[in-house]
């Protein structure tokens, strides 16, 4: 019985040390240094190739990983139809602090079977030093007038890696995926563009309403879902944050970033130019626009409005207008620059202002079910957006997470060995 009391007091003992020594004293567990949050790219591993010839197949609605050198061009294989659009995306994430210039990130272009280069987009970081994620999508619209990209074919999804001989020549991971959208029911006319699709000359700011607290996530996957109305976080230099809109057809976001002041540790006359950044993604994750600013510590603010949300928009001939064709989840992504830690100390506040404005209307006469590509939004979509990330954690909340699996862990392995010891020392019966 003695060695059974000693092995349980042992067993305490132990779990005590190995939760933390806070807590022994009924305290949280010790934290650990906070590492910057930083996008874990996800999916299936594909291999990009270097030739046509050898492009690996991508599947619809699939997301995959893959790696990409500097200077190097990745490939990847696209059957299509004659009919559905497609959207292929590419972001590659840089280790955080890594050296990056002003015109290195990622070239994308969509290839047909006979050469033909149906979409070109590129995403560059368009300022030195600001290593954060990079990419956008190419599209083949239905409606493209190049008949050699409307066939039923194979197409390949090129990446090439932009990269100055000073830069980062570490490989990038690359999180990688496309979508269709079915096409339309036969003999169905979507509505026309309306008068307003564009921005307006000077959008006003909400200023009304209860604040809340948004947890922004550090890639599409872990955004922090947020609808009309005022919200708050904090930044660290270093990081992006993303946060997704709900956006019907026939409406119209508009998102402040007001960057507040924040405690000084260089001079009040410096500052951080292109400190601070907002960048709206599509529900296809294809850039649309964005907006940049100098922080110094001051308050500063920065703005993105985006066209209403109409089918026909694919059709015009401004750029911005073109990548606001569907709805869905929008995307808009909270950059500050690594540098703004030599001016202020810790995170830097953020209030997003919110507004989604007009009713929304119906969507057009889909043959399928747009879902399965993002587009589109329900109310529930929009009653779930309470701030907070989805499909994904904090690196704080994994490491509490962490604290826990290993202090219940041992916990159970204790008792077992107790259990194990005070049946060896049971006195025989009989």
């Amino acid at each position: 019985m003695k060695r059974t009391t000693f092995g349980v007091a042992a067993a305490l003992l132990l779990l005590a040390a190995a939760t933390g020594p806070a807590a022994a004293d009924g305290g949280s567990p010790a934290p650990a240094p906070t590492a910057p949050a930083t996008w874990q790219p996800r999916g299936s591993v594909l291999d990009g190739a270097a030739t046509t010839a050898d492009a690996p197949a991508m599947k619809a609605g699939v997301t995959y990983r893959d790696s990409i050198k500097p200077g190097e061009t990745r490939m990847y294989g696209i059957a299509l139809d004659a009919k559905s659009s497609a959207y292929a995306s590419a972001f590659a994430v840089p280790r955080s602090g890594s050296k990056v210039t002003y015109d290195d990130g990622l070239e994308l272009k969509l290839v047909s079977a006979d050469g033909s280069e149906c979409d070109s987009r590129e995403g560059h970081f368009d300022d030195d030093g600001d290593a954060r994620p990079v990419g956008t999508a190419v599209e083949r619209a239905t409606g493209d007038e190049d008949d050699d990209c409307r066939r039923a074919d194979q197409y390949t999804l090129q990446v090439h890696r932009t990269s100055d001989p000073g830069s980062d020549q570490a490989a990038w991971p690359l999180e990688l995926r496309y979508v269709l959208e079915p096409p339309l029911k036969p003999g169905s006319v979507p509505p026309p563009a309306p008068a307003t699709t564009g921005a307006t000359a000077s959008p006003t700011p909400l200023t009304t309403g209860t604040v809340r607290q948004a947890s922004g996530g550090p890639s599409f996957e872990t955004a922090a879902a947020i609808r009309t109305g005022v919200w708050k976080d904090r930044v660290p230099p270093g990081e992006t944050r993303f946060y997704k809109v709900p956006v019907d057809w026939g409406q119209q976001p508009t998102v402040f970033a007001d960057f507040s002041s924040a405690p000084l540790i260089g001079s009040s006359l410096d500052f951080v130019n292109t400190g601070v950044r907002l960048t709206a993604f599509s529900p296809v994750r294809q850039y649309v626009d964005g907006a940049d600013g100098s922080y110094s510590g001051a308050p500063t603010s920065l703005v993105e409005q985006l066209p209403t949300v109409t089918y026909a928009n694919r059709s015009s001939d401004d750029d911005m207008v073109q990548r606001v064709a569907v709805a869905g989840w929008y995307y808009f992504a909270v950059t500050v620059h690594p540098d703004v830690a030599k001016q202020v100390s810790g995170p830097v506040p953020v209030t997003l202002r919110v507004q989604v404005h007009g009713a929304a209307q119906a969507a057009p006469a889909y043959s399928g079910n747009p879902g399965a590509a993002g587009i589109g939004v329900d109310a529930h979509d929009v009653a779930a957006a309470g701030g907070t990330a989805t499909g994904g954690s904090s690196s704080s909340a994994l490491r509490l997470v962490a604290y826990g699996a290993f202090a219940v862990g041992t916990l159970l392995l204790l008792v077992l060995a107790v259990w194990f010891g005070a049946a060896r020392w049971r006195p025989a019966r009989g």
